[in-house]
């Protein structure tokens, strides 16, 4: 017979707090396993990010962790009690025993669940303490309603989902309340943020788009390869073409209204203004007010002098998304890898010899951008911001 502990919840998104929590009751309540639950649409509250989303960063985040589990069946069913959720946990494992883990916040309530009496015979519950609420009053109410309780004693864990949302939204990537898996699986699925996606959906083609999220998961794994903001670079890739689909005169026109700072040669060229456009429809339309992520927009086609690290991962993630098949791609993905302004300058070369081949001029910005990440070639990395 096996002990099982139960930790339902929303884990909207899943944090350190509820990890160590989980690895606490294992060790401390003689658990076999810890099985979460994620409350597939929950009765009473709003949910940020879907189930699917959900279920997949708790995945994350107990990857390779011995008596961490996950279930997406039980919960996925709309606005399920905890007592029909242990009925059918029950007929699924009539063997075994199970434990309910949950905050004191949560405790407190539990006498008013549906058939809470029928509930205190078909689990345990274990209660961890939270801030503003007496654990050890609350415990002995439960007995003396019929509960086997057991008080989870140690740190009161002060860590939220809420916490870890709202840095999310000023484009944190959350360090030390989210894992860098998790973190990076939200910002290549724009989880957490306004609706670019659906706004951009609806502003471009839709091979344009699929180039556009392609660019947003290369992107943020450059981010995280690099050292930069994941959020940020997500943000700034599923915008960086928002202006492409445009029609040249829209782009002149905008210029002209906005009195945006292009040369001549950019008036005239869509695959040169698109990204000047595009970092002015940003911050217009889309409220982007971040200078980093509105430059790593603006340049994202022509690079210029001093590119930043994150728009050298925006500016590389578009040339080398999985998308791209022209001679030379593999060659700068392994670059990627290795040295990004590597990466960054063979791309930039490339382009320039193209143009050439044209008969167009050179790009000033391009030709500028090259001189200096050839300078910047003989420092080392580590020291780029």
């Amino acid at each position: 017979m096996r002990r099982i502990g139960i930790f339902s919840g929303h884990f909207d998104p899943i944090h350190f707090g509820h990890l160590n929590l989980a690895q606490k009751a294992l060790e401390t309540l003689g658990l076999d396993s810890v099985l979460f639950l994620p409350i597939g649409k929950p009765i009473s509250r709003l949910v940020h990010a879907d189930f699917t989303h959900r279920v997949r960063m708790i995945e994350l985040m107990t990857k390779g962790l011995p008596g961490l589990q996950v279930d997406d069946e039980v919960m996925a069913q709309p606005s399920r009690h905890a007592i029909e959720t242990l009925r059918e946990l029950r007929a699924r494992f009539p063997k075994d025993r199970f434990v309910y883990l949950m905050g004191a916040d949560m405790a407190l309530d539990i006498p008013q669940w549906k058939d809470a009496q029928q509930l205190f015979s078909l689990c345990e519950f274990a209660v961890y303490p939270r801030i503003g609420y007496e654990e050890h009053s609350l415990c002995e109410a439960l007995r003396g309603q019929g509960a086997k309780v057991t008080l989870l004693s140690g740190e009161v864990m002060t860590m939220s989902s809420g916490q870890a949302r709202a840095q999310l939204r000023l484009l944190s990537d959350a360090p030390g309340v989210l894992h860098p898996d998790v973190a990076e699986y939200i910002a290549m699925n724009g989880l957490y943020q306004p609706s670019y996606e659906h706004m951009v959906r609806q502003a471009v083609s839709r091979q344009r788009f699929a180039h556009t999220l392609r660019v947003r998961e290369t992107a943020v794994h450059l981010a995280r390869r690099y050292h930069q903001p994941m959020q940020k670079a997500g943000v700034a890739a599923i915008l960086h073409d928002c202006a492409k689909n445009m029609e040249l005169s829209r782009l002149q026109a905008i210029v002209r209204s906005a009195r945006l700072p292009v040369t001549k040669r950019m008036m005239n060229s869509n695959a040169l203004l698109h990204g000047e456009v595009g970092a002015h429809i940003a911050r217009m339309r889309y409220h982007i007010n971040d200078v980093h992520i509105l430059n790593a927009i603006r340049y994202h086609t022509t690079g210029r002098a001093g590119m930043t690290m994150l728009e050298l991962c925006l500016f590389v993630a578009d040339a080398i998304e999985p998308g791209r098949n022209y001679p030379g791609a593999d060659r700068l993905r392994e670059l990627a890898g290795k040295d990004i302004r590597r990466a960054a300058l063979a791309s930039l070369v490339g382009t320039q010899q193209v143009v050439r081949a044209k008969g167009l001029p050179d790009s000033k910005l391009t030709k500028q951008a090259i001189k200096d990440l050839r300078r910047r070639l003989f420092r080392p990395l580590a020291l780029e911001r």
